[in-house]
């Protein structure tokens, strides 16, 4: 199963396509990632993990410095919508793992999104180097009290400064999200709404009626 969410602003009875926003925070990351999948931005989807779609506000937003930005962003969250696919063709899909994509987010929000790939990747090498150099000494300092999930960290050691290799062997790999360059939505199977304004909103579109439902985003767990 494969989840999107949108707000219902960007929804539409047919193939959508991501929206650019040159003022989005997330735009150096899908930049550097467009190296790699050939297109930016990109449409998100999750592999049966909703929770990361942005469906609920997530407390990452709250976590964010700019005010105007984070309220901003909580307001389209609570009129997104979520779509679900059994299937997605082949041709396009990208996989990009999230617990990765999220160590590596930090240093590419950080950099312009004029910069060159080598210059990014020359970033993230220093970046890897710095989380397994923390891994060792905290390791040696707290020795087998110390357990962590960050596997891929400790392989960062066997690539020599190689990206391209620990980026195909631990990031470009279908685990719990992807992208794609446009996505019909007509296709969806199921589609979660919040209220009835967005189900007629909906049908008004051309959705179909049995495909659409609504649930309470505060106790949607999924």
């Amino acid at each position: 199963m494969y989840q999107h969410s949108t707000s219902l602003k960007y929804v539409r009875y047919d193939e959508i396509e991501p929206y650019r926003d040159d003022e989005n925070w997330l735009l150096p990351a899908y930049t550097w990632l467009g190296y790699y999948c050939g297109y930016c931005p990109q449409v998100w989807l999750a592999r049966g993990k909703s929770a990361i779609t942005g469906f609920r506000c997530s407390n990452f937003l709250k976590k964010r410095k700019n005010v105007t930005s984070r309220r901003r962003d909580k307001k389209i969250n609570s009129n997104n919508l979520l779509f679900e696919f059994d299937v997605l063709p082949s041709k396009s899909v990208f996989p990009v793992d999230y617990d990765v994509w999220c160590t590596l987010l930090n240093t590419l929000l950080g950099m312009d999104v004029k910069t060159s790939k080598s210059d990014f990747n020359k970033s993230i090498a220093e970046t890897l180097d710095l989380y397994l150099k923390y891994e060792r000494e905290t390791r040696k300092e707290f020795g087998d009290k110390y357990t962590d999930d960050n596997d891929f960290i400790w392989d960062w050691e066997n690539f020599k400064g190689n990206v391209d290799g620990f980026l195909d062997k631990h990031l470009f790999v279908e685990n719990d999200q992807i992208v794609v360059p446009s996505l019909n939505l007509k296709q969806a199977k199921k589609i979660i709404c919040r209220n009835e304004k967005q189900k007629k909103a909906l049908r008004k579109m051309g959705f179909i009626e049995d495909r659409i439902r609504i649930k309470n985003a505060k106790r949607f767990s999924y």
